[in-house]
């Protein structure tokens, strides 16, 4: 099997979320508590594939997320969805006033040699809720194909919010024409890349480029609920369609069989 035949090895960071809750009964009150962690509902659609999908997620970042270019060679493709920008910056380590590289330059550098890499939209994306997602003034700016906003940049479209296709693609070829709706997304401004879709009002859905001899893509709406809409979900280009991300991503054909 040459090294374009094989699937492509992803690593997907961020999704899960530790939740708290404080129940009042009269004068009496209690807490329960418990976290996400997994993203099985994702990565079980892609037994099948040709693809292997890693996991790491949130609550991990911080002391497991490489810090060399060997490590990261374990992959092709490096996604980011819904984690913050601190997770990677602030590690044990440099908490305890210790030096260590910036963990997001290192990535830089392996994408620049042929690494794949995207970030998903998301609460903690981009610029997030209440900006805290914190990436406008990360090393990830130099790698996202468009401009990061500082501050809170969610659009949320209860009422639903369709994209189109505007170019020819092979991420886009093969796919339905008519996309389902999405719940929101996170705004970015001035693309610079290539913009595959986006909604009705020009806000980008999906924009691809190259960085070196890597290439890179944002994706402004989320994989799962809330954002990807359970339409999105059930639809039928929904599993073809992160496949062939993922695929040109890491450099290889698109092929949804």
């Amino acid at each position: 099997m040459t090294e374009q035949t094989k699937p492509p090895r992803i690593l997907i960071v961020g999704e899960t979320v530790f939740k708290i809750h404080t129940h009042y009964k009269g004068f009496a009150a209690y807490e329960t508590g418990y976290i996400t962690s997994s993203l099985d509902a994702f990565t079980g659609r892609f037994t099948d594939e040709p693809v292997e999908i890693d996991f790491m997620p949130n609550h991990e970042v911080s002391q497991k997320f490489p810090f060399t270019l060997e490590e990261l060679s374990a992959w092709d493709v490096i996604v980011f969805s819904d984690a913050p920008a601190d997770s990677f910056l602030l590690a044990p380590e440099t908490l305890a006033g210790e030096l260590r590289p910036n963990r997001l330059r290192v990535l830089g550098d392996w994408v620049r040699a042929g690494g794949g890499f995207a970030m998903i939209g998301g609460w903690m994306s981009f610029g997030g809720f209440h900006g805290k997602g914190h990436w406008a003034y990360s090393p990830i700016t130099e790698l996202i194909p468009a401009t990061i906003q500082p501050h809170d940049d969610r659009m949320e479209t209860p009422e639903g919010a369709l994209p189109r296709a505007l170019a020819a693609h092979p991420l886009t070829d093969g796919l339905p024409r008519e996309w389902p709706d999405f719940l929101g997304y996170n705004r970015l401004c001035d693309p610079t890349g290539e913009v595959l879709l986006a909604f009705d009002n020009g806000d980008p859905l999906l924009v691809v480029d190259s960085r070196g001899k890597g290439r890179v893509a944002a994706f402004t709406s989320d994989l799962l609920p809330h954002w990807g809409s359970p339409r999105f979900v059930a639809w039928e280009g929904y599993v073809p369609f992160w496949t062939g991300l993922f695929q040109w991503l890491a450099g290889r054909p698109v092929n949804r069989r």
